[in-house]
Formats: C-alpha cells, sequence, structure tokens
C-alpha cells in the first residue's frame, strides 16, 4: 500500500500543542471533517474513542495510531500530528507520546484499515523510518520517509 500517496497536507501539523490524549482526537477530528474525509465528526471522533477503550492505541516507541472503522468516514485517510511536547497516552512502553498518527476508515469490505494499519506496523518498526518522521519538520520530510518506507 502506498501510504506516501495520501499524506494530505491538511491533516499534517507540526510543534502541535495539546495537552492530552483527547484533545489530540478531537482536533483531528475537526480536522478531517475540515478536509472532506469524514461526513460526521462526532461520530468519527466517537468511534475513535470506542477504539480507544478496547486496546492501547500508544503502540510505543514514542508513537500512537489511534483509528477507527466507521460509516462516518468518506474515504480513507490519515492525519500525522507531531506533538511540542510529547504527552501521556497509556502507551504499550509506558513512555509518552511523540508523534500520532490517526486514521480514519470507510465501514467498508475491503478493510483499508488493516492494509494501512499493517504497511505502518512494519515502515514503524523500521528505526530509519520512525527516526525520520520524529525528525520531520515539512510536509516533503513526512513524504520522503513514506517514499522509503514502501
Amino acid at each position: 500500500m502506498d501510504l506516501s500517496s495520501m499524506v494530505n497536507q491538511k491533516l499534517v501539523q507540526f510543534e502541535y500543542q495539546a495537552a492530552s490524549k483527547d484533545e489530540v482526537i478531537r482536533s483531528v477530528g475537526q480536522m478531517m471533517a475540515e478536509a472532506g474525509i469524514v461526513n460526521d465528526k462526532e461520530k468519527y471522533i466517537e468511534a475513535v474513542f470506542k477504539r480507544e477503550t478496547e486496546c492501547a492505541t500508544g503502540i510505543g516507541m514514542g508513537v500512537a495510531i489511534p483509528h477507527c472503522k466507521s460509516d462516518a468516514v468518506n474515504d480513507a485517510a490519515f492525519a500525522l500530528i507531531k506533538l511540542k511536547n510529547p504527552i501521556e497516552w497509556g502507551s504499550l512502553d509506558g513512555e509518552p507520546v511523540k508523534f500520532v498518527i490517526q486514521l480514519a476508515a470507510p465501514d467498508s469490505a475491503d478493510n483499508v484499515h488493516l492494509r494501512m494499519l499493517s504497511q505502518l506496523a512494519r515502515d514503524l518498526m523500521d528505526d530509519d523510518f520512525r527516526d525520520g518522521l520524529l525528525c520531520a519538520s515539512s510536509i516533503e520530510d513526512i513524504k520522503k520517509c513514506f517514499k522509503k518506507g514502501d
């Protein structure tokens, strides 16, 4: 799956100020709505929070991947949020999160969210990819990271 082609400048934020996981999830929900990715912002945000209660999305290594599959989503997409200050996420390694990749996927039979998660998991296991994301300061840096990961 070519995630680099899915990088949307409207869904990328650097040095993002947030005090909590809830604030990030809600802010990304707003970004998704403004970008036309979701047709019902509140339903999308509710689905992401529901997923958060089922299993930790703070995967460790300073990264969280909150996500959901919902009929509130028009098109598969993801937001990339580089936090100004790390925040507590309940990560598997107990460390705070510095980078959030929030996914939105339509509730469809093709299970695009599983393909997205699978590709991200592979990419994030690569130290160079992860370090590239954490050091990125432009949309071009982000796209380069994903091009290398493909």
